[in-house]
């Protein structure tokens, strides 16, 4: 019986387009990638309409109380786009793009360069965790595409389904950590909570 479940979890595992090591490998690859959009898109220069611009709407989002399902939401939301074949990717990257651009805006307002505002996002660990949740959908709508060209999307279906509960577990956790932390902030050095909503 043992056995017999073994080789059905060996047969799930590997019965995608490629295995699991190379996924893995994508994943990272693509999880770097995403950060270097980010750093790339928060480094050009802004005119000073659309810093002005950026900040206003970046306002009106901090002045929102966000619960953790609310930010759980709003990044799995981002991912299952992030999931649709062929125009996923692109809709996402343009995504990461934009908030790069906001962190240039957010950049210019603190005094922070970007880089730090990232690095803040990485050691405090939530950042990364979402930054691997789209890197894993990324790869898995990619695949999917590649499945669909092939004529396997029977068989890439499985993972399909395995990136979505993936993604979602990433980003839960990544939710919970990330309200921690604004929470603990907050109530340690007060009025840094909104500063660290912003990031």
């Amino acid at each position: 019986m043992l056995m017999r479940d073994l080789e059905r979890y060996r047969w799930i595992v590997s019965a995608g387009i490629i295995d699991v090591k190379k996924r893995v490998i994508i994943v990272l690859i693509f999880t770097f990638t995403l950060y270097s959009l980010l750093y790339i898109a928060s480094t050009i220069p802004l005119s000073s309409e659309e810093a002005d611009l950026l900040m206003k709407e970046a306002e009106e989002i901090f002045k929102q109380r966000f619960t953790i399902i609310d930010i759980f939401l709003n990044n799995f939301l981002i991912s299952l786009i992030m999931l649709i074949p062929v125009a996923g990717p692109i809709v996402g990257g343009y995504i990461i793009f934009t908030t790069g651009r906001l962190l240039g805006a957010l950049s210019v307002s603190t005094g922070f360069p970007p880089i730090l505002l990232i690095s803040l996002t990485i050691i405090t660990i939530y950042g990364l965790i979402e930054f691997l949740a789209y890197g894993t959908a990324f790869t898995e709508s990619i695949l999917f595409t590649y499945s669909i060209f092939k004529k396997k999307t029977r068989i890439e279906s499985r993972w399909l389904i395995i990136s979505i509960a993936g993604t979602a577990i990433l980003l839960l956790a990544a939710a919970a950590l990330e309200y921690t932390l604004i929470q603990f902030f907050g109530q340690v050095y007060p009025g840094v909570e909104e500063f660290a909503a912003r990031i």
